[in-house]
């Protein structure tokens, strides 16, 4: 499972009082289960709108409740990060989604559809008597640290009360959300922020493949992925349904963030979400299961450093690469280039000389200074830039590990 800062929440078992010893077996395995298990469950657009007709697959939404309800009453805390605003736009409308090319128009169907959707949402939920709560998001919520920390806060309180928060971007006000992946690495933060055991990305596809299998008889499934950057991706970059914005490339990406906060994300078909708790309980016959790489507890800084978005992207060299994945500080000596422009305590990429990223981290100088001493020894940093700063690039408490870099293999998507 996915591991957490200490004091964030705690779901630890208690010793088993007197009252409690007629616990039968099938009681007993179910409050194991729920001990330790909090998720998100995201659904694409190509899940929720029908794609030759344009309308909303009411069956689809009705089981991904009832499953979700399901989840809930067994004590497993469960967070909705829901796509399809534009598309129930376009359905209100009765437009076509491949007509629909500006940012302002697109904007305003998502105005038009977010109610639309959550209306179903809370219709089907009220219907089960299970309550939920909507939260609209924008990446700049993430980008601010006491907003983070509200946002946060806020989701601590609505699962207390066992609400099932249904989330999904601000796209009416969001400026480049509708271009980063149809909420898939919005349900990665949202994983990482409320420090969630799993993150189910459903979608049309049941799994990752070596090949495609449309085209290659012999391509099989891949169950089990221990660390994402052991895959050599080909593919060709698909970019989903006509009515949604994502594809497996802005899966991957998701996946990548939650395994670096302890969390393990699995890649299955949103027709069968029933599938899900037995996927947690360990059935690897359905889907892909991409492992956490680190079950240690993720402070809440690091957290909040894989959540912002990058600004720039570090190069170094073996050694540097060696050091931090041994979580030790970055010295601008092991700097071979960098890409961006950023400033001081912006978050950037880290990647070594194969191009895998390997960490994330906030520097301690702008791009235009690091240009000036990467390579060089601290002891030159104040003869070439005029001040003298901190001897290290990037402190190692504020690096976050995001591979354990082995042998590749190929997958298609």
């Amino acid at each position: 499972g996915c591991a957490r800062a200490s004091g964030e929440r705690s779901r630890e078992l208690r010793p088993v009082g007197r009252d409690q010893a007629e616990l039968t077996a099938a009681q007993l395995a179910i409050v194991l289960f729920a001990a330790m298990t909090r998720i998100v469950v995201k659904v694409g657009t190509s899940s929720l709108i029908d794609d030759k007709r344009g309308t909303l697959q009411l069956s689809s939404l009705c089981k991904i409740c009832e499953t979700l309800v399901d989840l809930n009453a067994e004590g497993i805390q469960v967070v909705l990060v829901s796509s399809g605003a534009v598309g129930a736009g376009c359905q209100r409308l009765g437009i076509d989604r491949k007509d629909v090319t500006r940012l302002a128009h697109k904007q305003a169907l998502a105005a038009i559809g977010q109610g639309s959707i959550m209306r179903q949402y809370d219709d089907v939920f009220s219907a089960l008597g299970q309550p939920s709560a909507q939260i609209l998001l924008t990446l700049d919520n993430i980008a601010s640290r006491s907003q983070y920390k509200n946002a946060s806060a806020t989701f601590e309180e609505l699962l207390k009360m066992k609400v099932i928060p249904v989330v999904n971007e601000n796209d009416s006000v969001a400026t480049t959300e509708l271009r980063f992946g149809d909420n898939d690495s919005l349900s990665a933060q949202v994983a990482i922020m409320i420090g969630a055991d799993w993150l189910f990305l459903l979608t049309d596809v049941d799994a990752l493949y070596t090949a495609n299998p449309s085209v290659d008889p012999s391509a099989r499934a891949i169950p089990v992925v221990e660390d994402l950057n052991t895959l050599a991706v080909s593919t060709d970059g698909g970019a989903g349904s006509k009515y949604g914005t994502g594809g497996m490339v802005t899966k991957l990406t998701a996946a990548h963030l939650a395994s670096a906060a302890g969390c393990n994300t699995v890649i299955c078909l949103s027709s069968h979400p029933e599938r899900i708790k037995s996927i947690i309980e360990g059935d690897r016959s359905e889907g892909t299961c991409i492992m956490a790489i680190s079950e240690r507890p993720p402070k809440p800084t690091k957290k909040w450093i894989l959540s912002v978005s990058p600004k720039g992207v570090i190069i170094i060299d073996k050694g540097a690469a060696s050091a931090v994945m041994n979580r030790k500080s970055l010295f601008a000596a092991g700097i071979v280039s960098i890409e961006g422009q950023f400033s001081t305590q912006d978050a950037v990429k880290i990647l070594d000389l194969e191009s895998n990223e390997i960490a994330r981290g906030l520097v301690n100088y702008n791009s235009s200074d690091m240009k000036r001493i990467l390579g060089k020894s601290s002891k030159d940093y104040e003869d070439t830039i005029g001040y003298h700063g901190p001897e290290e690039i990037i402190y190692r408490y504020n690096i976050v590990r995001t591979s354990q870099v082995s042998d590749k293999m190929v997958v298609a998507l």
